[in-house]
């Protein structure tokens, strides 16, 4: 009889080390987390990194080295569409913005001094 009940008691903590175990995800990585360093000057824009992978989160920031006030639009910046923002930036002016990357393409970037484009370009997730 207390062989059995030993049996039992050696099964169950067989069993509840293997079950704590078993719980442990082993296939998930972590996302990835960039900094994207974003200089605005007055003849155009500096950005290093230029691409980052989709499911990351990004950091933008964005810095106004010119002697302008600079508005700063990348993707979609309306309210409701897709992902992006747009940020009017006065001279030595500092703006950090954080944004999950959730799908893969090109987003567009570009640049205003006033109403003309001063620089444009792409950020490719990939």
């Amino acid at each position: 009889m207390k062989l059995a009940a030993f049996g039992v008691l050696a099964c169950a903590a067989a069993l509840a080390a293997a079950g704590s175990a078993a719980g442990t995800p082993q296939t998930t990585n972590m996302p990835a987390i960039f900094t994207v360093k974003v200089t605005i000057s007055d003849r155009g824009i500096a950005m290093t990194p230029n691409h980052a992978a989709r499911g990351s989160t990004v950091t933008f920031i964005l810095t106004n080295r010119g002697k302008k006030t600079h508005t700063f639009v990348i993707g979609e910046a309306k309210v409701g569409h897709s992902q992006g923002f747009k940020q009017t930036l006065k001279p030595n002016g500092q703006y950090t913005k954080v944004m999950y990357l959730d799908y893969r393409g090109a987003m567009k970037f570009f640049l205003r001094s006033g109403t003309t484009v001063a620089a444009k370009g792409s950020f490719k997730i990939t």
